[in-house]
């Protein structure tokens, strides 16, 4: 059996704890370590608590393939951790990978603690060969968390600072560019006031601007009439939706923060007898299938979800290719474009 781990304090990059290591660290031989993982027979409750000490102590972890090797099968596994099912777009966006992961052979597992990731990931790292997702602790709190094991970040934005962190990568969203795109585009329909209803509680705590309202407010300029912060919620969106109006009677157009929340304004707009797109136009985030069901459809900054899961699965095969070996940060972007529905 061959193992393979890199090294995750003071070891280089790339370099790998082996089993040889495992081995010379316990006094052992290569197939007293393959026993010892593998809680096969042959072997003392000792030798084998010595081997899984020292391999602690090195922080080796058995790979996946390594046990791949063994049982003679060639499936890999992706971990994916989402924040939360309940939101329409991590659900499309997981069916995605889904369905791209099962063109290619590879098995995904998915993770959506609804809070602190560590428990989730920790069990994981057991489970798979790499794992995606949505992350809020910085690159190297997830490196330790996961043991070395491979990691993609999903969800940064482009203009991030790149990591330099060696085995965490990246698939980021180019989001800015579809903002400026849609409010050029609601300037060519007549919209000459906007306004927002920004996420109120985006990072769990006191209320801070988003990375969305800050492009926005740049695109619009002098012609933004305020911003609202609501819930990610329909009912939130809604709700806030409708105190802007109240607020700024005279807006003629409206960024919800994502779909969900301009699934409630289109509701809220009918419920005020506000003509959507005539008297108001509304645009949301996401591109969810969800956003043709309500009348008028709606129209939504669409974020290339089958891009996304096409790079994340093209970065785990280089990390595969390359026995998942702990690789310098591989970064990869996506667009976001105008879906041009009824509601704008």
């Amino acid at each position: 059996m061959t193992g393979d781990l890199c090294r995750e304090k003071g070891g280089p990059v790339g370099k790998r704890v082996t089993i040889l290591d495992v081995a010379e660290e316990a006094g052992v031989s290569r197939q007293t370590v393959t026993r010892a993982m593998n809680d096969m027979s042959e072997i003392s409750a000792a030798t084998r608590r010595r081997v899984l000490e020292a391999a602690d102590r090195l922080g080796y972890r058995p790979s996946r393939y390594a046990r791949n090797l063994v049982t003679r099968q060639k499936a890999h596994a992706l971990g994916l951790v989402v924040p939360s099912l309940r939101n329409p777009y991590y659900t499309e966006m997981a069916a995605d990978l889904l369905s791209a992961a099962a063109e290619r052979r590879w098995q995904v597992v998915i993770a959506a603690p609804e809070g602190d990731v560590v428990e989730s990931l920790a069990l994981l790292s057991t489970q798979v060969d790499v794992i995606a997702g949505y992350f809020r602790r910085p690159d190297a709190d997830l490196v330790e968390i996961v043991r070395g094991l491979p990691v993609v970040r999903l969800g940064r934005e482009r203009s991030e600072p790149s990591s330099a962190v060696p085995g965490v990568h990246a698939v980021d969203t180019d989001l800015e560019s579809g903002i400026v795109d849609a409010v050029a585009a609601l300037r060519e329909r007549g919209a000459r006031r906007f306004g927002m209803v920004d996420s109120a509680h985006r990072s769990g705590g006191p209320y801070t601007p988003s990375p969305r309202r800050e492009w926005f407010e740049e695109a619009t300029g002098g012609e933004l009439t305020g911003v609202v912060a609501g819930e990610e919620s329909i009912s939130g969106g809604g709700e806030a939706f409708a105190a802007l109006l109240r607020q700024h009677p005279d807006t003629d157009a409206v960024l919800m923060f994502n779909d969900l929340m301009a699934l409630g304004a289109v509701q809220t707009a009918r419920a005020l007898r506000v003509d959507v797109p005539g008297g108001v136009r509304v645009v949301g985030v996401d591109g969810l299938a969800l956003g043709e069901a309500v009348d008028p459809p709606l129209t939504s900054i669409s974020l290339d979800r089958r891009g996304l899961a096409e790079h994340i699965l093209d970065i785990i095969q280089i990390l595969a290719d390359a026995d998942f070996a702990r690789l310098p940060p591989i970064r990869r972007s996506v667009r976001a474009t105008l879906l041009t529905r009824g509601s704008a």
